[in-house]
């Protein structure tokens, strides 16, 4: 399996090299989370998405949420942000309240994750609407040891008007475990999204940065 996860990886990389024209981008999100009961954990985020080519930053997010184990598999949370887009005529601003419900399992070495996200994105001059966001994942330790670990994902975003499905991703990257309070996750992202009907490919190189307490 980890032969397969690894071969889907270059896979992924090198079937993106095409004749299209592509953006580049890096992303870096960072989060901090506190454990306040067996169950029960607060969070904080942020993220930005800087473009190399144009020297600007052209998304930035805060969250703040709050997670619930319902049981060993099933995990609820309701999440608030606010999100800066930039736009010819400046930033615009999303208010975004979200719900998630977030099924994972254990087989052997691997994990599994389907993770679920309800969203409602509110703007001041554009018309609001429900977006789904849903995202699929396994991760393995390819080696001895449990603190590195691959993984591949696929993520897909449909809004609820003439839009339907505007957003997808396929992901593959690596997650490094410290003290199992630090985590920093490096991976790679072939996005597709939807502009005026016509889709644009871009090519991601993301680190995160979590910390539990």
């Amino acid at each position: 399996m980890t032969r397969i996860l690894t071969t889907l990886f270059f896979l992924m990389f090198f079937f993106s090299v095409n004749g299209q024209e592509r953006n580049f981008l890096l992303w870096n999100l960072n989060n901090l989370e506190v454990q306040l009961t067996d169950k029960t954990s607060v969070g904080a985020t942020e993220k930005m998405h800087f473009e190399p080519k144009t020297g600007n930053i052209n998304l930035k997010f805060g969250d703040i949420s709050v997670d619930h184990k319902l049981s060993k598999w099933f995990e609820v949370g309701v999440v608030g942000r606010l999100l800066w887009l930039r736009r010819d005529f400046g930033w615009l601003l999303e208010k975004r309240p979200m719900i998630v419900g977030d099924l994972s399992t254990t087989y052997k070495q691997f994990e599994f994750d389907f993770s679920n996200r309800l969203e409602y994105r509110m703007y001041k001059n554009v018309a609001d609407h429900f977006r789904h966001r849903q995202m699929f994942s396994v991760e393995v330790p390819p080696f001895a040891f449990s603190w590195f670990r691959i993984y591949i994902g696929e993520e897909g975003f449909y809004r609820f008007d003439g839009e339907k499905l505007h957003l997808a991703r396929l992901h593959a990257g690596a997650n490094i475990i410290f003290h199992k309070q630090f985590e920093m996750k490096v991976y790679y992202v072939y996005q597709k999204s939807k502009k005026l009907s016509q889709w644009h490919t871009s090519d991601v190189l993301g680190i995160n940065l979590a910390v539990d307490l």
